[in-house]
C-alpha cells in the first residue's frame, strides 16, 4: 500500500472526507459509489463496478460475441477494460482513454461508417471500423461493448452486441 501522506479527521457522523486531489487522481465523481473492505487493522475503499460482481459471464458473453462474429470485442466498465478478445486481449485491466470515458458518459451508439481512429487506452488507439454500444443499467451507464473490423462491421454484428448488452444489463441487475 502506498501512503499519500494526508491525515484526516473522523466527524461525529463518522465520515472522512477524500481531498480532491486523490478523487481526481482515481477517477471518483461525486455521487460514486465506494465499496468498502476490511484487511486486518486498514479499511480500504475501493471504486465500486456493477460489472466487478459479474465479470465471469462479462467474459464469456464477450468471448461469445467474439467467436460469432469474428470481430475484435472489448467490454469496459467506467474506468478500465473488463475483457478484450482479439487485438483486444491484452487491454484486460488498462484504464481507458478520455476519448472512452466519453463515450460511456454520452450514453449513445457510435456507428462508425467510415475508416476512423479511436483512443482505447492512454497509449492503446486503432484504426479501422467501429461499433460501440453502452452498457446502461437501472439509468447508470456502467460501461460499453465495442466491436472493431478492418472492415465495416456487418448487421449480423450490431445484433450480437444488442443481445450482449441485454445479457450483461440483465445479470448485473439481478446482482
Amino acid at each position: 500500500m502506498k501512503s499519500t501522506g494526508v491525515i484526516r479527521r473522523i466527524d461525529d457522523l463518522g465520515r472522512i472526507v477524500i481531498p480532491k486531489e486523490i478523487r481526481r487522481n482515481l477517477k471518483i465523481r461525486d455521487g460514486e459509489n465506494m465499496e468498502i473492505f476490511i484487511d486486518l487493522d486498514a479499511i480500504i475503499l475501493k471504486k465500486y463496478s456493477k460489472l466487478d460482481d459479474t465479470i465471469t459471464i462479462t467474459e464469456k458473453l464477450g468471448r461469445i460475441a467474439y467467436d460469432i462474429t469474428t470481430y475484435d470485442v472489448l467490454i469496459t466498465d467506467r474506468e478500465k477494460v473488463v475483457a478484450g478478445f482479439g487485438d483486444f486481449k491484452e487491454l484486460k485491466g488498462k484504464s481507458l482513454s478520455n476519448e472512452l470515458i466519453n463515450l460511456i458518459d454520452e450514453r449513445k451508439t457510435l456507428n462508425c461508417e467510415n475508416f476512423s481512429k479511436i483512443n482505447l487506452t492512454e497509449t492503446f488507439s486503432k484504426e479501422g471500423y467501429f461499433y460501440v454500444i453502452p452498457l446502461i443499467s437501472t439509468a447508470d451507464s456502467i460501461g460499453l461493448i465495442m466491436f472493431y473490423s478492418q472492415k465495416q462491421i456487418e448487421e449480423k454484428a450490431k445484433i450480437v452486441a444488442t443481445i450482449i448488452d441485454v445479457l450483461i444489463k440483465e445479470q448485473v441487475d439481478i446482482t
